[in-house]
């Protein structure tokens, strides 16, 4: 405990330092960035901090000015000069005052192009591409409209009618299947407009190259860390992430995007993975064919197991259910044969196990449990597929648990930050270690990623999370927006099903706090959102960003409040699981 005060201590120390800094008549501004700015968005912020206890005026017209000195206010600006003055009053009647000027020029409207040209093409997918046969990619034009436009070996395109481009004439677009045909396909594609009597055309940015089928070739991971996407493309935490693979998993190469691979899991179903995930200096032969005769059904004193034998190692994706639990497992490169094994007489979790095939070269096994999934692994022994499920430990309660925190970012990614100057890297310690002592009075072990401001690849937390294997994990965030006014609350964030009744639960006892409701959201894709090992949760506690969330959480009887509330949803859930 002691050395728990003395931690906690030091972190109040750089917390508070900021707010505390202030106490004559000042003014520091977040937003705007300076005191003369253009701007195309009539809708914009001044927000900042002032001396702790002054009052604030903008434009004579009273502010609300929070405990830490912080305050935010939306303006909405005619078009043209606006001018605020900004006056700062501290207890001794000294003024502060600084002026903020906007240029509001609205962004001008889509209008047609006026003059014989190619304003722009957008061919997707983006980036340089290897196609193969098959593959589809699409160009949308705009340029002088009512001409004739055409790309790819001289296809046409279409004209949209403005109805279908805001109104606005000259966009084109249309798309080409990629056959045998395109072999001599080796480098950037033209797109031609033309009117009788003149002609224009423009290249693309990128380059594209046929992948011949005798120069498909093969791959295997590199290790049980790789993942594998739907897309090369998705939202600020990258693609969305369709699984994690074991070591030396076989895969099909058949494209490229990018710095991406695209890999064939099945006849009709494609996916993709980072370049440097998959080891190409491998003796390429064909991709086997898996038949499934037999599997192996048991259980130890800890976990249920299921293994089928393949070929190879084949890839594979996993989902699950709630109310019943089940676990359901697509292989690749696989099929059953004949009726096989599903004999549970030595499971104590799995209740039942069928086999299905929903495509010739996909084999599904369906996991049918006794309760809700509690977490379960999926790894190779040799060219054994195993499917580890993992059993709800018996006599279910904190004190038989071991717990995971993680304080998110920390040494050189600081995360976000308040008006009044709380960094993110610093509160979610400090939160993080108050709930390892909170969880530890309960009798339970907690592993935590850091007790220090240090440095932790995202990569390394996964990775060490998933081989430890806790009983729950939670990770400790502060969420942030542009807009420090409308934008506020608490959340937590979940990807897989199986994790929704955790999230909820933690959902349900932080809004006892007060905090408004921004969500229990699900499918999200944040790295420790990803393990299926262990039920886990993100929890975005409160928005730094906004100054009432942010004075909330710098007060010590909130702090305590929130606390409570995390270890009192964790039990709801545990104890809902036991029933």
């Amino acid at each position: 405990m002691k050395q728990l005060a003395t931690i906690l201590t030091s972190i109040i120390a750089v917390l508070f330092f900021p707010v505390w800094a202030y106490s004559q008549a000042s003014i520091r501004l977040s937003q705007p960035s300076r005191d003369q700015i253009n701007v195309s968005n009539g809708k914009q912020f001044i927000a900042g901090r002032t001396c702790i206890g002054c009052r604030l005026t903008i434009n004579n017209d009273t502010v609300q000015v929070y405990p830490t000195g912080a305050f935010a206010v939306k303006k909405e600006l005619p078009q043209g000069k606006s001018t605020f003055v900004l006056t700062a009053y501290d207890t001794t009647g000294t003024a502060y005052t600084r002026t903020v000027t906007y240029y509001y020029n609205p962004a001008p409207a889509p209008r047609a192009t006026a003059t014989f040209r190619i304003d722009f093409i957008d061919i997707s997918p983006k980036g340089n591409l290897e196609l193969a046969a098959g593959d589809t990619i699409r160009v949308k034009m705009k340029g002088y409209p009512g001409a004739k436009a055409t790309w790819f070996n001289g296809q046409p395109l279409t004209e949209l009618p403005p109805a279908q481009s805001s109104g606005v004439p000259g966009y084109y677009v249309g798309y080409h299947v990629v056959t045998e045909d395109d072999s001599l396909l080796n480098g950037k594609i033209n797109v031609t407009l033309s009117n009788g009597s003149n002609s224009t055309t423009l290249a693309s940015p990128n380059r594209y190259r046929y992948m011949k089928q005798d120069k498909i070739f093969t791959g295997r991971t590199i290790d049980n860390m790789t993942y594998i996407t739907s897309a090369t493309e998705g939202d600020r935490l990258g693609p969305n992430k369709l699984g994690y693979l074991d070591k030396d998993v076989l895969l099909q190469i058949v494209g490229k995007e990018g710095d991406y691979y695209k890999v064939r899991l099945a006849n009709r179903k494609n996916a993709y993975i980072p370049e440097g995930f998959l080891d190409t200096d491998i003796p390429q032969e064909g991709i086997p064919v898996s038949v499934i005769s037999d599997a192996r059904i048991w259980a130890d004193d800890k976990y249920d197991y299921v293994q089928i034998a393949l070929s190879d190692r084949m890839p594979y994706i996993s989902t699950q259910q709630n109310n019943p639990g089940k676990i359901i497992i697509d292989v690749y490169g696989a099929y059953a044969e004949q009726r096989i094994n599903n004999d549970v007489q030595n499971a104590r979790e799995i209740s039942q196990v069928t086999w299905g095939q929903p495509a010739p070269d996909v084999l599904r096994m369906t996991l049918s449990l006794k309760h809700n999934v509690w977490g379960y692994k999926m790894y190779y022994e040799g060219n054994k597929l195993t499917v580890r499920v993992k059993r709800i430990p018996q006599n279910l309660a904190l004190n038989n648990m071991t717990i995971a925190i993680d304080p998110g970012h920390g040494g050189s990614n600081t995360g976000g930050s308040g008006l009044a100057g709380v960094v993110e890297k610093h509160m979610t310690l400090a939160i993080s270690l108050m709930l390892k002592n909170a969880f530890e009075k309960e009798g339970a072990k907690v592993l935590i990623t850091r007790t220090t401001d240090q440095f932790v690849n995202n990569e390394e937390r996964l990775s060490f999370y998933r081989n430890v294997d806790p009983d729950l994990l939670l990770s400790i965030h502060f969420n942030s927006s542009s807009n420090p006014v409308d934008i506020f609350g608490t959340a937590t964030y979940y990807r897989h099903p199986f994790c929704e009744p955790f999230s909820t639960a933690i959902h349900k006892r932080l809004l006892e706090t007060g905090l408004s409701d921004f969500g229990n959201n699900g499918g999200f894709n944040f790295i420790l959102n990803n393990p299926t090992e262990f039920p886990d949760v993100l929890v975005e506690t409160l928005f730094l960003s906004n100054p009432g969330d942010e004075a909330a959480i710098l007060d010590p009887e909130f702090q305590q409040l929130l606390i409570q509330k995390i270890v009192q949803g964790t039990k709801d859930y545990v104890q809902e699981v036991g029933r």
